[in-house]
């Protein structure tokens, strides 16, 4: 009954996912672009490879590339880009090292897992009707 109601506006799902995703990696992402360096400090403590280069790709990622998201540029590869972003953050970061959801004293993993799994559902559905990778050819 519902879905001939929402049909036409199947596209409005999809962007709503994509400005949410978007405005929050841009959120994050705009700390570690002001400052590289430090985030490179940080990546360099958890043994991550590469820490300068990595700064900088996960930099922007998370300003340029979630930008691009919310217009629905290259939906799908930046959307598989932010979740190997959440995929390492939790592996190197979160799980086994902090409980599932935040505490007063202490911060959970919850709002990582959640990214990740916008961010894979937007490597299925891709931009959707409202964004710009149907005019691109993409």
């Amino acid at each position: 009954m519902l879905d001939g109601f929402f049909a036409p506006y199947a596209g409005v799902g999809e962007l709503i996912l994509r400005l949410a995703l978007g405005i929050t990696f841009f959120a994050h992402g705009r700390g570690k672009l002001k400052d590289p360096a430090a985030f490179a400090g940080f990546l360099r403590q958890i043994r991550v490879p590469a820490p300068l280069f990595s700064a900088w790709l996960v930099a922007l990622l998370e300003t340029v590339g979630a930008a691009l998201l919310i217009l629905g540029v290259a939906t799908r590869l930046l959307a598989l880009g932010l979740a190997i972003d959440m995929v390492v953050a939790l592996a190197t970061v979160r799980i086994g090292k902090a409980r599932f959801t935040s505490e007063p004293q202490a911060a959970g993993w919850e709002l990582e897992f959640l990214l990740l799994a916008l961010s894979l559902a937007l490597v299925f559905t891709g931009a959707g009707r409202l964004g710009l990778d149907r005019y691109l050819g993409l």
